[in-house]
């Protein structure tokens, strides 16, 4: 899969500070509630408050398969300034398309920087590995794991999960995936991000 990448109004961005721009990015491409779209904004209670997280500000991305029209009737809108593209050959526009694997260390990376909201105690997501989709409480911490207690009605577990296959934000609609690695640290060179790819 490649994705999209979206340069988003001051409008597109302040809906991204609030958690609604996934739904209403989805309502304006005319897909379903399930269609792949990642905001790389995050936000957590910790001790009280409210901490916002926004790893890339300004931009979003959905993944690609759709016609190409759609995602540039995203800048007649007030949340799109733009699709990141470039003229082709003929003058045609071509969307500069993200591999897959850049999006997943983005989205470890969000999660790596809101490690520091879990604490014993926190209910959180499991979104890679053996117990993916589901969700359980902590109940110890080391230096990179959490000790997750997923009780169920057949079973009453606990596991040693690696903090970036964790989500504190349990309002997030990113997708748990079964197949995902999720290593230790994964360096991202921006030179990197785009390739130049029809959609």
């Amino acid at each position: 899969m490649t994705w999209a990448t979206l340069e988003l109004t001051k409008v597109g961005e302040d809906k991204a500070v609030e958690g609604t721009l996934a739904k209403a990015l989805r309502t304006e491409l005319g897909v379903e509630a399930s269609y792949p779209l990642f905001v790389p904004y995050t936000s957590y209670e910790k001790g009280g408050r409210r901490v916002s997280v926004r790893l890339i500000e300004g931009y979003a991305f959905v993944a690609s398969g759709l016609p190409e029209t759609r995602y540039f009737a995203l800048e007649k809108g007030n949340l799109v300034a733009q699709v990141i593209s470039s003229r082709g050959v003929h003058g045609i526009r071509v969307i500069h398309c993200v591999p897959d694997s850049r999006i997943e260390t983005l989205r470890q990376q969000l999660r790596a920087s809101t490690s520091s909201s879990l604490e014993v105690g926190v209910r959180v997501r499991v979104v890679g590995g053996n117990y993916a989709r589901l969700e359980g409480d902590i109940i110890d911490l080391n230096s990179d794991r959490a000790a997750v207690r997923i009780t169920l009605r057949s079973i009453d577990v606990i596991a040693w999960i690696p903090f970036v296959a964790l989500d504190s934000n349990l309002d997030s609609e990113e997708e748990a995936s079964e197949d995902r690695d999720f290593p230790d640290s994964v360096p991202l060179d921006e030179a990197d991000l785009y390739e130049e790819e029809d959609l």
